[in-house]
């Protein structure tokens, strides 16, 4: 029978779950791929922070900023159009490949721009296919327009609809807002509780069980037996990262919710049978030396998109993550 994971987020996701409880039950924007539909709401009069034509032209400045950053090799730069949880996946994304990142190819975006008064923080958020993926992408502006997350929809997985008004501007949501399952604030905190302790976690009725959830917890409670049976120590945490949360609502009364997970993964020799520690192929890059005899640690960033119906469990939609960085001893 398997352990899954560490009891660090038990009193959070206590507190979460009492919350939830206490709940209810590109230029002018092309037609989304994600809804044959448009639910619309009326049109505010307050004039919007971001219009759709500065959120358009935005996103045409990145991609060819980016492409010719790939093209040149230019980490330097590249890390400066991205922001919180991007600036270590694009700086990881160059070391990787010794500066000779991928090069995309992007097919016609539809775009998801809240409605925010100028004095707010700005963002934007486009849905845009990507060498045949759908890739979920979200600006916000500080002096200038960075690129602040990206999650890629996993296969078979489709956006929910999004609401907007007359005038085609999305809905936000608070990161407080309780007419949800699970106010959008909360989401990483659950889906970091699943990851480590699975389905007896106490999240496992408000998260749905997937690949970067339930089957997470039962990877590394195997990880871990094999560790043991190898005379190593292993575990694997994650952690809720201090970057933005964005959140829009959806036609049903649920939401869209972008959020980051910090993962960080430990091994420790204990009895020294083997020699030395075994390092993940995709984390060679960021270490110093080919081998370890004491301890490693090895630290991703993840980025994620969550659909949250209004009065059921969150669904993991899309993801994007790498390793940033390691060490060991």
């Amino acid at each position: 029978m398997r352990a899954y994971g560490r009891r660090g987020w038990a009193a959070l996701a206590a507190g979460v779950l009492a919350a939830a409880t206490a709940c209810s039950a590109s230029g002018a924007p092309q037609p989304s791929p994600v809804a044959a539909t448009v639910s619309v709401t009326p049109t505010p009069t307050t004039a919007p922070g971001v219009s759709l034509s500065e959120a358009a032209n935005a996103f045409s400045e990145y991609i060819l900023t980016d492409d010719l950053l790939r093209a040149a090799g230019d980490r330097r730069l590249a890390r400066e159009i991205t922001r919180d949880g991007r600036t270590d996946l694009a700086n990881a994304e160059y070391a990787s490949t010794r500066d000779r990142p991928a090069r995309y190819a992007w097919g016609a975006p539809s775009f998801l721009v809240p409605r925010l008064r100028p004095d707010e923080p700005l963002w934007f958020t486009v849905v845009v296919p990507r060498d045949g993926r759908t890739a979920v992408l979200t600006f916000a502006k500080g002096t200038d327009w960075r690129l602040s997350s990206l999650s890629l929809l996993m296969p078979g997985e489709k956006l929910p609809e999004v609401k907007r008004d007359a005038a085609g501007y999305a809905e936000t949501v608070g990161l407080d807002d309780k007419s949800v399952q699970i106010s959008p604030r909360y989401v990483a905190p659950l889906h970091a509780t699943i990851a480590e302790r699975g389905p007896a976690g106490i999240a496992a009725n408000l998260v749905a069980p997937g690949i970067y959830t339930t089957e997470t917890a039962a990877t590394i409670a195997d990880n871990r037996t094999d560790a043991k049976t190898d005379g190593f120590r292993y575990d694997s945490i994650f952690t809720p990262a201090d970057f933005p949360v964005y959140a829009l609502r959806t036609v049903d009364g649920g939401a869209l919710v972008q959020y980051s997970l910090l993962r960080t993964t430990s091994m420790t020799n204990v009895v020294f049978v083997n020699p030395f520690l075994p390092i993940p192929p995709d984390g060679r890059w960021a270490l110093a030396r080919d081998s370890y005899s004491h301890d490693t640690k090895i630290y991703e960033t993840q980025q994620y998109v969550a659909a949250l119906p209004p009065a059921a469990a969150a669904t993991v939609i899309g993801y994007d993550g790498a390793i940033t960085r390691a060490n060991g001893t």
